[in-house]
């Protein structure tokens, strides 16, 4: 049976008085294991488990205080692997410490902001250097990847269901979301699953080709020049993506012009690249060019950056 935990400034209260100069106290953080803080201190899971009179089965609360006994231990450096696959209840905090690196070093290299959640399976990267697509999202761009980062609602659904079926916790979907326990979510609705990577770094993203480059890069100077919002820009690549491929043989500079001069006349309470296209009169390629648009983010991000 599984052993809980009663906060105490403490921790748990030992037969002997806690000597401070023999050991420290760690706060326990969400996400950690037992096994996860012995190697933070280099104890072992037993020593660890008989300091704090609870067994490898025992339940912690986040902000318990835990009586890591005796001195830390120096360890000798181990060689830190490439990458490492995220487990159940595993943070990065926790990650970070088990192979002695900065929660923020860890961050940087897998370009992962401060509130990223992390869920089983996810492949991190220990080592190396950030690149281009773990530089932060511009304020303009989506804040979650838009293929894998939300859940629309159907009947039936509940947040439990909804987070096992995506791989992630419960109460990271509701924290996401700002829900509670109670709350009760409608058809139709959009949920944000959180997940480890950023709109520019999802894996299924279309990367722009040597020739589709050229006239993508035309319609951004075109839409600049005119000064399109950036979804409207993202909605005159997508179109012309789907319309033509972005092949400069296939399309032509004056389509683009009455592409950008259509869309500049729509109204500006269109929220999608549907609903942008549909009113500028493009109604029969909206819904294709419709999943183009998590690709379209990334294109117009490499092209601002090559131009700076």
């Amino acid at each position: 049976m599984a052993r809980y935990l009663c906060p105490h400034p403490q921790g748990l209260m030992n037969s002997e008085p806690l000597n401070p100069e023999r050991s420290v106290l760690h706060t326990f953080l969400a996400g950690q294991s037992l096994i996860d803080i012995a190697l933070q201190y280099g104890v072992s899971l037993a020593e660890l488990t008989e300091a704090n009179q609870i067994s490898q089965q025992s339940i912690l609360f986040p902000g318990q205080q835990l009586i890591i006994p005796g001195k830390p231990k120096t360890l000798e450096p181990k060689a830190i692997p490439e990458s490492h696959t995220v487990n159940p209840n595993e943070t990065l905090q926790s990650i970070a410490a088990k192979y002695s690196l900065a929660t923020e070093t860890l961050q940087k290299i897998n370009g992962l902001g401060d509130g990223a959640i992390l869920f089983p399976g996810t492949v991190l990267k220990l080592v190396g250097t950030t690149t281009e697509n773990s530089e932060p999202v511009p304020d303009s761009f989506p804040r979650h990847c838009l293929i894998h980062g939300y859940h629309k609602v159907q009947l039936g659904d509940q947040i439990a269901r909804i987070a096992a079926f995506h791989g992630v916790s419960t109460q990271s979907v509701l924290t996401a979301n700002n829900l509670g326990w109670n709350s009760i979510v409608s058809p139709g609705a959009k949920i944000i699953i959180p997940i480890s990577h950023t709109p520019l770094t999802c894996p299924d993203l279309v990367p722009l080709s040597s020739t589709s480059r050229t006239m993508a890069e035309k319609i951004v100077d075109l839409a600049t020049d005119s000064l399109l919002q950036d979804l409207q820009i993202i909605s005159a690549l997508s179109l012309e993506m789907q319309r033509s491929g972005l092949q400069p043989e296939l399309g032509n500079i004056s389509m683009v012009e009455d592409l950008v001069k259509s869309i500049k006349q729509i109204q500006a309470e269109s929220r999608t690249v549907f609903e942008i296209l549909n009113s500028a009169g493009f109604s029969d390629y909206a819904n294709g060019a419709a999943k183009w648009e998590p690709s379209a983010w990334l294109w117009l991000h490499q092209i601002r950056s090559n131009s700076e």
